[in-house]
């Protein structure tokens, strides 16, 4: 993985609502400063291990969460963990030179009911298209053209990605704001949220900022 740019300390809220509530042991790959482990940390007692490249989001981590390693993942053995009830991989596999590689090799710390939650940005999310459509193409320091990114995902290859690496998706969830309900997001409250919801599901090609899966081997 190349080195973080930025110190990561965001909690990817429909990633979060993924992880089975009776995921007692669980692995967050790309753990960042440990923000997403310590708020499941506080739904229940759980062990949350975390890796992350950077020195100082281990070390922000570490107050965090369980235990925290200081790791380059591109070449990471998961063998000497143990098993997990859950692995987190939130816009992680897109910063890999392979991610095919990653998710075999991680296939040691999962059990017959274990899952893996993943979450790929959606390098065709309107906004982004509208940029092609201009004729630009601009890596930034965040966002889907971060330039740390090594592969780049749409719906389709992000399911065979997972698919391809003998894994079983049982749950999708494209995610992302409707657009143009922003200037009156605050006005209508939670409904905004049902709207999002929607109109991911009618083209989630087209308004999802992110696809997220809950898979697991397939048997």
């Amino acid at each position: 993985m190349a080195k973080a740019l930025t110190i990561y300390e965001g909690v990817n809220e429909c990633v979060r609502s993924m992880v089975p509530p009776a995921a007692a042991r669980i692995l967050d790959l790309g753990c960042g400063t440990g923000a997403m482990g310590e708020s499941l940390r506080k739904d229940r007692e759980r062990c949350v291990v975390g890796i992350t490249y950077s020195h100082r989001e281990a070390e922000m981590a570490s107050h965090r969460l369980s235990q925290v390693i200081c790791a380059e993942l591109n070449n990471f053995d998961f063998s000497s963990l143990g098993r997990f009830d859950c692995v987190i991989l939130s816009h992680i596999l897109e910063h890999m030179y392979s991610p095919e590689d990653l998710l075999e090799r991680l296939k040691c710390g999962l059990g017959a009911e274990s899952v893996v939650v993943v979450a790929l940005p959606n390098v065709v999310w309107w906004k982004q298209r509208l940029e092609f459509m201009m004729g630009k193409w601009r890596y930034r320091d965040s966002g889907i053209l971060d330039r740390t990114h090594f592969r780049f995902f749409d719906k389709l290859s992000s399911e065979k990605l997972l698919e391809d690496a003998g894994y079983e998706i049982l749950r999708r969830r494209p995610d992302g704001p409707f657009p143009f309900i922003r200037p009156i997001r605050k006005l209508i409250g939670p409904m905004a949220v049902r709207i999002d919801q929607f109109m991911c599901s009618v083209a989630p090609g087209l308004f999802a900022f992110q696809f997220v899966y809950v898979a697991r081997i397939r048997k």
